[in-house]
């Protein structure tokens, strides 16, 4: 009788001891337990996964803000390509111009605004956070950007690249860090200036701190191509320092992507929704996709998209997805 209860404690304390181990290598190697359907009653692991989308830049200003008051309808510009941005577990953007309160209805000229409530668009699209850090966020002065941040944060959406200051954000249980930057000269009050200095400090702040480090830039230069020297430098520090991800903006061209010790870089994703419709190239820009598992970020889709009526991007054509990509 004696040896019949030892020998039970012991299956028990075995049983004990094998969940134990099965819930530590859970988190250990982040999967998730599920049935299996073959077999209705088995527990299999699967890798736990989590997908972002990141898009070009995207301005809710001059031209398309007055489109947007003409029709009364924030959800415009999305329209065509909505579906498509909510289709992640995190969307990000750039967002070029502040969206304040009472923003003037102009069309030309380089000091960029828009209405509060174009942020309806952005709600609509699901984007969930946007980096403002970026050569037109203080057009409107340090109050505009202030408003927009509060707007933005009011309707959910995480606003980042502030000065001196990381965002962190919680998805499937995983601590992300966001941490945007602007370089064209370096001296952008209230944002996050990208020397390499700076990039270093707060991705290697950001990385001891969360479990992955998203990094979005500002760089470089308008209408070309090939990327700088010193954006292929900030991107490298970047990783260097640890970042997961490096996503870029700015030159309104689509410009080549790269990888660097395994992490991609995305030198710019052209226009997603801007007025620049006096050249093919600055209606055109690409929306990535990727997954994150086994500790990086993989990119599983690319869309290209072209801006029709000055305002509303579609998606490309198979023909001119062709043309578009004999360039690179």
């Amino acid at each position: 009788m004696k040896k019949l209860i030892i020998l039970a404690c012991l299956v028990i304390i075995s049983i004990g001891l094998i969940l134990y181990a099965r819930q530590i290598k859970s988190k250990l190697f982040d999967t998730i337990q599920v049935i299996d359907s073959s077999s209705g009653n088995e527990i299999v692991e699967r890798p736990q996964t989590f997908t972002l989308i990141s898009t070009g830049d995207i301005g809710l200003v001059r031209y398309i803000n007055f489109q947007i008051q003409q029709r009364h309808d924030p959800n415009y510009p999305f329209s065509k390509i909505a579906d498509y941005l909510k289709n992640a577990d995190l969307t990000l953007t750039n967002l070029e111009g502040p969206l304040i309160k009472s923003c003037p209805i102009v069309l030309t000229g380089f000091k960029f605004c828009g209405l509060d409530i174009n942020v309806g668009g952005l709600i609509f699209a699901g984007i969930d956070a946007a980096n403002l850090a970026n050569n037109h966020a203080t057009n409107f002065g340090l109050n505009g950007l202030d408003e927009t941040t509060g707007v933005l944060k009011s309707n959910d959406i995480t606003p980042f690249g502030l000065d001196d200051k990381i965002e962190y954000i919680y998805i499937k249980d995983k601590k992300i860090a966001l941490v945007g930057f602007v370089e064209l000269g370096n001296n952008w009050a209230g944002l996050n200036n990208a020397t390499t200095q700076t990039v270093a400090k707060l991705v290697s702040e950001a990385k001891s701190n969360a479990d992955i480090v998203i990094t979005s830039f500002h760089w470089g230069v308008e209408y070309t191509k090939k990327p700088t020297e010193n954006q292929i430098q900030l991107a490298h520090t970047a990783i260097d320092s640890g970042a997961d991800l490096v996503l870029g903006n700015h030159p309104h061209w689509i410009q080549d992507s790269e990888i660097y010790k395994d992490v991609f870089i995305s030198y710019a994703q052209g226009n997603t929704i801007f007025d620049q419709n006096w050249s093919q190239k600055t209606k055109e820009g690409i929306i990535y996709k990727f997954e994150y598992q086994d500790n990086k970020f993989k990119k599983i889709d690319e869309k290209y998209t072209i801006i029709e009526q000055n305002a509303q991007p579609r998606f490309a054509t198979d023909e001119e997805i062709t043309k578009i990509g004999a360039r690179f």
